[in-house]
């Protein structure tokens, strides 16, 4: 199954910028290998991008040959979100996993 992997926080922030759309984030922060937004500032664009990141996981998981139905997807899921950490608040994690799991309900 999925283990969580510990990523430089530089790494993380690359890994964000794709899922948030690289355009957005460059054009609010310029380039994710060189950029250093405070936490609110992140959380913001984040928030205005819920749908995209929610869709790009959903995109990932989908990609993946170790996800194989509904409750791999779910742990696919679980690991990103660990994986990504606290660059998400709470409630935008709470969002994340209900859009997730509403666009892989079929799996």
């Amino acid at each position: 199954m999925y283990h969580r992997r510990v990523i430089p926080p530089q790494e993380r922030l690359i890994q964000l910028a794709r899922l948030i759309g690289l355009a957005e984030f460059v054009e609010r922060f310029g380039s994710p290998r060189t950029a250093e937004p405070s936490a609110d500032d992140l959380r913001a664009l984040i928030d205005e991008r819920l749908g995209h990141v929610a869709e790009a996981l959903v995109a990932e998981a989908a990609a993946s040959d170790d996800v194989t139905g509904g409750a791999s997807a779910q742990a696919y899921l679980a690991d990103r979100l660990a994986t990504l950490g606290d660059l998400f608040s709470d409630q935008q994690s709470a969002g994340i996993r209900a859009s997730f799991r509403e666009a892989t309900s079929g799996w």
